[in-house]
Formats: structure tokens, C-alpha cells, sequence
């Protein structure tokens, strides 16, 4: 494997099922973070986050062997998620890779939305007016 590979494995694995990531809907307030390696999962519970990450991480290990790459050459690969951040961080043959993503907190934004709905005021429309 390559060195150059390992960028585009993390511009993919960012990108991958980013739709589906958990963060778009929910904050996530205490920080996890996986090691794409041995698979150990450093957060509070088993949850939707750990579940998508784990899925993640199935693709990592599958896209490393596809390339041929060997997890012995790799010192380090994890993952750090926390707020609506997801931080990839890849050391192989002795170079660092790492890619941060910023998703949008839709959850927040459509209760800001349904706020300042309600504090509408109605419009009355007489019969006399039309």
C-alpha cells in the first residue's frame, strides 16, 4: 500500500454514510473515540454513535485490505468525535495523515426554527378589509 492511499482513506471514510451519522441530529457531549486498529471504543455506552462507528470502522478495515495494505505498518489510526466534530488520525510508516469534519447540527437548527414560529404573532384579516 501506498502512502498516498492513505489520504484518500480518509477523505472516504469521512464521506462515508456521512448522511446517516448520528451527529447531524444530536450533540454528542462526552467525546469518543476508536481505535480503527483493535476496534476498542473509548465512550460511556453502546448507542446509535458507537453502532455508525463501528460500521466505519468494518470499511476502514475492509478498504485497507483491498488495497493490500498490512495493519502492521500502521502505528496508529483512530477516530475522536465529540460536539459535531469527527476527527480521522492515521500515522503510517512513520507519516501523519489526519482529516477533521464539521457536521451541521441540524437538530439545533430546526428547534431554533419551530421557536421563532410560535413567536408569531397571527395576522388578523377582517372581512371588511378584502
Amino acid at each position: 500500500m501506498k502512502k498516498n492511499q492513505i489520504q484518500g482513506i480518509i477523505n472516504d471514510f469521512i464521506d462515508y454514510r456521512g448522511y446517516e451519522n448520528p451527529i447531524h441530529h444530536f450533540w454528542l457531549k462526552e467525546k469518543l473515540e476508536i481505535n480503527l486498529i483493535s476496534g476498542k471504543i473509548n465512550y460511556l455506552e453502546e448507542d446509535s454513535f458507537t453502532e455508525f462507528y463501528k460500521h466505519k470502522r468494518k470499511w476502514f478495515m475492509g478498504r485497507v485490505k483491498k488495497l493490500k495494505g498490512k495493519l502492521a505498518d500502521f502505528q496508529e489510526a483512530k477516530v475522536i468525535v465529540f460536539g459535531a466534530k469527527e476527527k480521522i488520525f492515521i500515522e503510517y510508516k512513520d507519516k501523519t495523515f489526519e482529516k477533521e469534519r464539521i457536521y451541521e447540527d441540524f437538530g439545533r437548527e430546526i428547534k431554533k426554527l419551530k421557536d421563532a414560529i410560535k413567536k408569531l404573532k397571527p395576522i388578523n384579516i377582517s372581512k371588511n378589509k378584502i
